[in-house]
Formats: C-alpha cells, sequence, structure tokens
C-alpha cells in the first residue's frame, strides 16, 4: 500500500476499538450460553487445552509473525515483496508446519502410551492450531501493510462464525468440550481459506526466491518477541495445566476457568483499547518531544483512571457475585471468588502497568522479557506450594502475587524520567468515595434482593455517590473532560 493511501493512527484505532467492541460482545454472548450448557468438568478440559493451545502456537511460530511487520519492505518494489513474501510467510510457514509435525508425532507417542486422558480433544486442538498459524500469518501480513479495515474484517468474522458454530453445534449435537474445538475447527478452516485466498492473490510467493540468510535475521529479530509472548502466557495461562495435573480432576480447573474468563473479559473492556492508543501516542510524543511530554500524557491519564479503576474495584467486591451468577448461572457459584479477585488483580495491574510503563520507548526488550520470565516462575512456584494447599483459590492468590510483582519490578526497572504516579488529590477522592460507596452498599445491600436489581442499585449508586462528587471535588478532571469534549465538538478528535 502507498504511504499517500495509508489511513492515519485515529482511524486505525477506530477500526480496531470498533472490531474490539463487536468481539467482545460475541464473548458475552457465548459466555452464559456455554457456562449452563457445559458441566465444570468439561469446561475444565476446554480451559485445559485452551491453555495448550496458546504455548503450542507460541511455539510453532518462533516469533514468525513479528518478523513478518518487522521485515516488511514499505518501498513496495516487485523484488523486495517477492523475497518478503517467499521467505517471511511462505518459508516461514513450511518451518512453522514441520514444527507442527513435531508435535503431532509427541502427541501420537503419548496417546499411543496412554498418557493423555482425553486424546480426542487433544487430536481436534492439534488440527485447529493449522489454520489458526495460518490466520496469524495473513493477519501480520495485513498488520504490516497497514490493512486494519481487512484485519479487523477477519478478526471479526472468525469470532462471530465460531459462535454461531459452537452454539448450534454445543446446544443440538453434543455438550462436550470436543464439540466447542470441532466448531472452532470448522470456523477457523473457513477464515483461513479465505485468508490464504487473499494473499495468494496479493504477495508474491515462489519456492524459488525465499532468502534464508534473511529469514535467519528474521528468527533472530522475531525469537525474543515471540519468547517474550510465551512467557506472558506461562504468567497467565500455566496454572490450568498445574490444577490438572496437582488435583487430578478437571473440575478444579473448570472452576478457575469460568471464573477467570469473565474476569478477563472486563479486563479486555478497560485497559484494550486504552493500551493501543496510549503506546501509540507515547512513541510519538517520546520520539518528538522527549520524556517530560510522554509522563505530562502519561499522569493525565492516570488521573482520570484511577476514578476508573477505584469504581470498577467497588463494583466488584460488591456485585461482583450477582454479575457472575447472573451471566453462569447459580450453578457456578463455586467461581465467584475466582472471579472476584482475578478482576480486582487485572483491574489494578492495569493501573500499576500504566504507572510502570516506558521500558518500550527505550527499547529494553531483553528486560522486559527478562521481567517477564522472573513472574511467570514465581507463579509456577507460587503454584506448586499453593494449590496443594489452598485448591484453586492457591492458583488464583499465585496469579495475583506474580501480576502485582510483575507490575513492581517493572516500576523499578523503569527509567527515571518515565515513572509516574497519579497525582495524590485524585488518588485521596477516587479512595475516599470508593470507600463510602462500598460502606453504604454493604449495609444498605440486605434491602435490595435479587442479581439483576442489585446490579442496577449499584450502578446508581455509583452515579450519585462517586461519579458526581469526583466531578464536583476534582478541578482538574471537570477540565480534561471538558476539554475532551470541546476537542470533538471542533473536530479535532
Amino acid at each position: 500500500m502507498s504511504a499517500t493511501a495509508r489511513p492515519s493512527i485515529a482511524t486505525h484505532y477506530l477500526r480496531y476499538a470498533f472490531g474490539n467492541g463487536l468481539i467482545l460482545l460475541a464473548g458475552f454472548i457465548s459466555y452464559p450460553i456455554l457456562t449452563r450448557l457445559l458441566s465444570y468438568a468439561q469446561y475444565g478440559v476446554l480451559g485445559y487445552f485452551d491453555a495448550w493451545m496458546l504455548f503450542l502456537t507460541a511455539i510453532i511460530k518462533l516469533g514468525s509473525q513479528h518478523s513478518a511487520v518487522r521485515f516488511y519492505p514499505h518501498d513496495g518494489s516487485p523484488k523486495a515483496l517477492r523475497i518478503y513474501g517467499s521467505t517471511f510467510v511462505l518459508y516461514s510457514m513450511a518451518v512453522s508446519g514441520v514444527a507442527w509435525l513435531v508435535a503431532a508425532l509427541i502427541l501420537l507417542a503419548a496417546t499411543s502410551t496412554g498418557r493423555v486422558n482425553q486424546p480426542v480433544e487433544a487430536w481436534v486442538m492439534l488440527a485447529l492450531l493449522v489454520p489458526t498459524v495460518c490466520i496469524s500469518y495473513v493477519t501480520s501480513v495485513l498488520t504490516a501493510e497497514e490493512r486494519s479495515d481487512l484485519s479487523v474484517r477477519f478478526d471479526v468474522v472468525q469470532r462471530w462464525i465460531e459462535l454461531v458454530a459452537i452454539l448450534g453445534i454445543v446446544y443440538f449435537l453434543s455438550r462436550t468440550a470436543t464439540a466447542v474445538y470441532v466448531a472452532r475447527l470448522v470456523a477457523a478452516v473457513v477464515v483461513a481459506a479465505v485468508g490464504v485466498g487473499w494473499l495468494l492473490r496479493n504477495l508474491p510467493m515462489h519456492w524459488r526466491d525465499r532468502d534464508v540468510k534473511r529469514w535467519l535475521d528474521g528468527v533472530h529479530y522475531g525469537v525474543p518477541m515471540g519468547a517474550n509472548e510465551l512467557a506472558y502466557v506461562v504468567l497467565g495461562f500455566v496454572d490450568r495445566l498445574m490444577l490438572k495435573q496437582q488435583l487430578h480432576d478437571f473440575v478444579p480447573v473448570g472452576i478457575y476457568t469460568i471464573g477467570y474468563g469473565l474476569a478477563l473479559k472486563i479486563n479486555v473492556m478497560l485497559h484494550a483499547a486504552l493500551g493501543v492508543a496510549y503506546n501509540q501516542v507515547s512513541i510519538r510524543l517520546y520520539e518528538t518531544e522527549g520524556a517530560q511530554a510522554v509522563v505530562r500524557a502519561k499522569r493525565a491519564v492516570l488521573d482520570m483512571l484511577v476514578y476508573v479503576v477505584s469504581a470498577l474495584v467497588v463494583g466488584t467486591l460488591t456485585v461482583g457475585q450477582d454479575l457472575l451468577l447472573l451471566l453462569a448461572g447459580r450453578d457456578k457459584h463455586q467461581s465467584v471468588p475466582v472471579f472476584v479477585w482475578v478482576t480486582v488483580t487485572y483491574v489494578l495491574s492495569g493501573l500499576l502497568g500504566l504507572c510502570a510503563s516506558g521500558l518500550v520507548l527505550h527499547k529494553r526488550s531483553t528486560t522486559l522479557l527478562a521481567l517477564t520470565v522472573v513472574a511467570a516462575i514465581a507463579n509456577i512456584v507460587l503454584n506448586w506450594f499453593w494449590i496443594p494447599q489452598y485448591g484453586f483459590m492457591g492458583a488464583v492468590y499465585a496469579t495475583a502475587a506474580s501480576l502485582i510483582g510483575l507490575n513492581c519490578l517493572q516500576f523499578l526497572f523503569c527509567p527515571r524520567e518515565l515513572r509516574a504516579l497519579p497525582s495524590a488529590s485524585a488518588c485521596l477522592i477516587a479512595s475516599g468515595l470508593g470507600v463510602m460507596v462500598w460502606l453504604v452498599a454493604h449495609f444498605g445491600g440486605a434491602y435490595v434482593v435479587g442479581e439483576i436489581p442489585r446490579i442496577v442499585a449499584m450502578t446508581g449508586l455509583l452515579a450519585v455517590l462517586f461519579v458526581m462528587p469526583a466531578l464536583a471535588l476534582d478541578r482538574r478532571l471537570r477540565g480534561m473532560l471538558h476539554g475532551y469534549w470541546l476537542r470533538r465538538r471542533a473536530g479535532e478528535l
């Protein structure tokens, strides 16, 4: 795509934000249905193999999706595009195919010796890796070409085809984890076929034009990025594997996965779009205006975010149980503490992570990888000791400790000129109003019966006793919101 045809950052952001909204909507539709149709044991099988799939996907790709974005020839010459497509797409896919065959041989040996208790689910999961990796290469090329329009369409279409297939197969044919994986496989194959067809039409690729030396340069760049991705997967999902291995049952995995899954959706709603927007702006500010401009922007975001975080924490502690029971059903009540703990952890971690952001601006990816690996190892060690003692809640405590610990390490290693905290006045007002709302809800909650009435009452309580007083007490908050409104009216946003 030519430079003149490329859309602005704002256009990309709006496309991705809209796409994320549609994907989240599909998630909130499927979540309450699946949690009611699947038992804790079947949901545990699903969560267990989902974790394995994330591990294997990260390993099989070898970080090649990052290389495909970084080494794209933006000059657009036919020869450069042909070498790029042949090397970073065709050859990389062939290497990933060999890695997949190795994984298949290992699984064959494991199932032959009876070491895999659910061989059908394992093989369907492994088959699902093939279209999943293909889709990853397609979206990497789309990202490199700044085709956010097509990238968002692929993601949204896949999620909604997957939703229809899952609900149809699980509801009418089989209420098992195997049925969910078959439905995902159907959706992924359809999207992968369309995506690969687009690649073949738009990107020249010939085996004879591959450049192995350049591919190795891409490996040197992509493997550390892929390792960091794998470390984050270990940090976030190894607990499911350890729950199964230490408790020898899928039911605790299901209890944990149901609560954790809803918490992740809340976290994505709060931090996903914000993270994309802030990262883009912070890089531009750092390159053009320096560290002080980044810190000013960071503090402005933090002074607003601290109110959102306080309100979400109070709301989760007060009506988090009602939200999970409303969506998942009363028979899934054991997942309530998982949801509450993990939601509070992720909400606070997002705030602390923004305070500690800065290593990327100094291009210290190795430091980031080292810190993530330390946190992942800590998570494994804590799970090893706490799961036998506390059951599935041991995994929750390990997740909370390792995530918050990672944020603290990132803050310590963050360059001093890029560190920032929300203002003392904003923290004081947000925490004070949060405590007041919690006290009123705690002592007055007995008079409200039912999940929906309690959630509605809490929403009104936050509006009257949190939002309105915060706007009245914090002049800077009023100024930021008023300035945003004026720029919006002027068409500057």
